[in-house]
């Protein structure tokens, strides 16, 4: 219950301002369309800015081929980029209530829980104490729109800093949200870090990658729906045009390079042969796609304060096997489960435990408490990012 957080009461000026970096998914990203053609003849060429990602009725058919459409990258030239003709932007960048739900009919809770208790104590202001920082997740490092996001961050936990009477910041980030902080604190100095920084709070970080984006890639999409709902085929397609979904593959040293990833009674995939599982799914330029993300991030010790946070003992994906040859790649194979949040695999989520820089590990057993999307909900996580806040008048 919420108002069991709220008794961790902090004294005003001991309060630390927060900065939220969200998973994928869980930003909202906004288009202007002014298209040649359309791609169906229910589908707009031109609008004014309107919801991308995410409302609910727009994954529905035939919808859905209208906003796969504009969500969709090209690549040319080892570039991603949109579509011609759709241009992009995310929305509530700095605000503080901007990542409380994934969706615009407010549907499905993200932050929100978090950012009460935090608003809640006293001395917190709206936009002050607590803002948001999404971004667009089809994109990732080494992308120009990931460097222009690591400058927005920069002035935005600079701004928030000095906003807040000189505090320091605390980063809280969510399963992508990880990779993509551990990677950012690589670009800031020492003394930068230093100066700004208080802690970082990582929850669910999927920081060697997860095997479910090989799925995601050969059979599935993002969009877990049923067929009758929404058309898994096409929510595929997409996936292997999105740049952010390379960039979640499982990563070498984590994997070893010829760990099985996917089996066919034709032929064993690891880290070693992934170029040809691209090809043989049909994508034939997966290998350069995959080979423009595959080391830019960065998992090395942050260099700042940081408390990690994961689910365990959920059954997670460390596998897949397909039993007949002609189901290959276009039918859902089955998975082989190994431990992890029900996303991640454990020793992606790991990796943050075995970091200098890392004060506390907390784990939470089984899906109540600990499963993927459920981290940021639980009155435990909240509790502690409060105490951590306030951490100076408080021993956690």
């Amino acid at each position: 219950m919420i108002w069991v957080v709220l008794l961790l009461v902090a004294p005003v000026e001991s309060l630390k301002p927060v900065i939220l970096v969200p998973g994928a998914l869980a930003s909202k990203i906004e288009a202007k369309l002014n298209k040649s053609e359309r791609s169906h003849f229910y589908c707009s060429k031109t609008s004014d800015w309107y919801t991308l990602w995410l409302k609910l009725e727009s994954l529905l058919s035939p919808a859905v081929n209208c906003w796969a459409d504009n969500f969709k990258m090209e690549f040319k030239e080892g570039v991603f980029s949109n579509t011609p003709g759709v241009e992009t932007r995310v929305a509530g960048f700095g605000e503080s209530r901007s990542l409380d739900y994934v969706d615009d009919g407010h549907h499905i809770v993200y932050y929100k829980d978090l950012v009460d208790s935090i608003l809640s104590q006293p001395g917190a202001e709206e936009g002050v104490t607590v803002r948001a920082a999404p971004y667009d997740f089809r994109y990732s490092p080494p992308s120009k729109e990931s460097q222009l996001y690591f400058d927005r961050l920069k002035k935005l936990v600079e701004d928030t800093y000095k906003t807040n009477g000189n505090k320091k910041v605390v980063l809280v980030s969510h399963s992508l949200g990880g990779l993509t902080i551990s990677t950012f604190l690589h670009t800031v100095s020492q003394q930068w870090k230093d100066t700004y920084v208080h802690a970082w709070v990582s929850a669910a970080g999927v920081f060697g990658g997860a095997v479910k984006e090989i799925k995601v890639m050969v059979s599935h999409g993002i969009v877990n729906l049923p067929d009758f709902i929404s058309n898994r085929l096409l929510h595929r397609d997409l996936a292997r045009k999105i740049m952010g979904n390379y960039f979640m593959l499982p990563r070498y040293p984590i994997w070893g390079k010829d760990e099985l990833l996917l089996q066919t009674p034709k032929s064993n995939y690891s880290l070693s042969n992934l170029d040809q599982l691209f090809l043989d799914m049909g994508v034939t330029d997966g290998p350069d796609k995959w080979a423009t993300v595959r080391d830019a991030s960065y998992t090395g010790d942050p260099g700042v304060k940081t408390y990690c946070f994961n689910g365990k003992d959920i059954p997670t994906s460390a596998s897949f096997r397909y039993k007949n040859q002609a189901d290959f790649p276009d039918q859902v194979p089955e998975t082989i489960f190994g431990d992890g949040d029900g996303t991640v695999p454990a020793r992606s989520l790991h990796m943050c435990h075995k970091w200098n820089s890392t004060v506390k590990v907390t784990e939470y057993s089984g899906p109540d408490t600990g499963e993927h999307d459920k981290v940021i909900q639980n009155q435990d996580f909240i509790k502690n990012v409060i105490q951590i806040i306030s951490e100076d008048n408080m021993n956690i």
